[in-house]
């Protein structure tokens, strides 16, 4: 029984041995413009053989103004927008990751398989396109490293699928055409069971990036519970207050956002109370997200407008980054109302209903000319900005303008942005549930 059970331990090591993944085959050994070493029991960026701890935000515009609040690095996912982010992260002293986006599996739909990576044209075809776009941009003065993948659901599999050959593929491929750069990828939170399959898998990574919102607060806790397999540094690739999976919903479950007001105190929060700076294996932290992004709303997780204002947010994380605490110059809402309600009293009103607004703003000193825009979106999940419901307000430019409610039937959301004379701008936005008239 003994000699049955060595016998079965050595079968099952060899067996995970064997199917393994590539470690580093890069066989280069001349200085390195980026690398990642462990001193003094300490994990960190090494830029030119100098400490380097990342301070930044997820997006590709707005680079002046990144450096100005006192950040070092953005990470950019949009390809087709690197050679002017890149222009502008040179002049103004902004180190650049580079996203690569690559298929997956998606970890919203239960079952659904890496069918992609069974094709072999298709494999061949996003090498070649990746690969080009490193062997382009690797001498770029403000490149700093590469994210192969965002928020990936790396598939269970006790032998090699498709999809981790062809990742290994890629993977190697960079580490032999630029050296000089490490090469990460992005998960959701401190997810054991793609941490697990990484190390077995794909053990040539050279750090990893957690994307991670509220679970910020038990970020030590998650990493304990890990470290039996992984003690390597990490970097947060993405960190805010609150994603809309996260929040508080109406009873038809549209999500509820907090003003910008709200988020700019959430943000210095979080970063003063559970970034975890002193975590020997921290590399650093990017926001999300530096510029106007359409998520869940137009402003959820936009540190600026459309227009290019920015909000608090901007102010909230410059003190966060130079370690001060400033007189913020944005608009600042206390709250927002229809009816006299709040969104968590769900609102449910008439078709063609007339409806009041109240907008509550702190007042700033001196006073200061502020500007108004409410508008009526439909309330949906698809990727880009609903069109706006016309003509409902009796003046959109009003602080407290009267509305009509939509003709159609269904979830809209109520959003208000304010202007100031500083260039900054306020959000707030309230969900309503509208029904046909004589329903209530």
């Amino acid at each position: 029984m003994l000699v049955f059970c060595g016998v079965l331990v050595v079968a099952t090591i060899g067996f995970i041995y064997i199917n393994l993944g590539p470690q580093n085959t890069s066989v280069y050994k001349g200085p390195r413009r980026i690398t990642i070493q462990k001193r003094n029991g300490r994990y960190n960026f090494y830029k030119n053989g100098k400490a380097f701890s990342v301070e930044g935000a997820a997006g590709f515009s707005h680079i002046k103004e990144l450096s100005e609040c006192g950040a070092n690095t953005i990470m950019c996912w949009d390809t087709s927008e690197l050679p002017n982010t890149l222009k502008e992260a040179t002049r103004n002293n902004i180190a650049v990751i580079i996203g690569l986006d690559i298929p997956g599996k998606d970890r919203n739909v239960p079952g659904k398989d890496m069918t992609f990576y069974s094709n072999q044209k298709n494999v061949t075809t996003l090498y070649k396109a990746y690969i080009n776009i490193v062997r382009r941009y690797k001498d770029d003065p403000s490149v700093f490293a590469w994210c192969l993948g965002n928020e990936l659901v790396f598939p269970l599999s006790l032998v090699p699928k498709p999809f981790y050959r062809a990742y290994n593929q890629i993977l190697d491929s960079i580490h032999h055409i630029d050296p000089n750069h490490p090469v990460c990828t992005s998960i959701v939170n401190v997810s054991r069971r793609s941490i697990i399959m990484m190390k077995w898998k794909i053990p040539s990574l050279d750090f990893y990036c957690l994307n991670i919102y509220n679970s910020i607060k038990t970020l030590p806790h998650q990493l304990d519970l890990i470290k039996w397999i992984w003690q390597g540094p990490y970097l947060l690739g993405e960190w805010a207050p609150m994603g809309g999976w996260e929040s508080p919903v109406t009873a038809w479950q549209s999500p509820i956002e907090n003003t910008s007001t709200e988020k700019a105190e959430l943000f210095y929060h979080f970063y003063t109370k559970y970034m975890p700076l002193k975590d020997p294996r921290f590399l650093g932290s990017l926001a999300f997200y530096w510029g106007s992004r359409y998520e869940y709303t137009n402003s959820w997780f936009s540190i600026f407008d459309k227009r290019g204002s920015p909000t608090e947010i901007e102010e909230a994380l410059n003190d966060c980054w130079k370690d001060t605490v400033t007189i913020h110059d944005a608009p600042k809402i206390k709250y927002a109302l229809i009816d006299n309600l709040t969104p968590e009293d769900n609102i449910i009103i008439e078709s063609g209903s007339t409806n009041s607004t109240s907008l509550v703003l702190s007042s700033s000193v001196p006073p200061d000319k502020l500007q108004y825009s409410w508008q009526i979106f439909q309330e949906w999940s698809g990727a880009h900005t609903p069109p706006n419901v016309n003509r409902l307000f009796t003046d959109s430019t009003a602080q407290n303008p009267m509305f009509t409610a939509p003709s159609r039937e269904g979830p809209y959301r109520v959003s208000v942005t304010v202007y100031n004379s500083k260039g900054y701008c306020a959000t707030a936005n309230i969900p309503i549930y509208v029904i046909k008239g004589n329903e209530l």
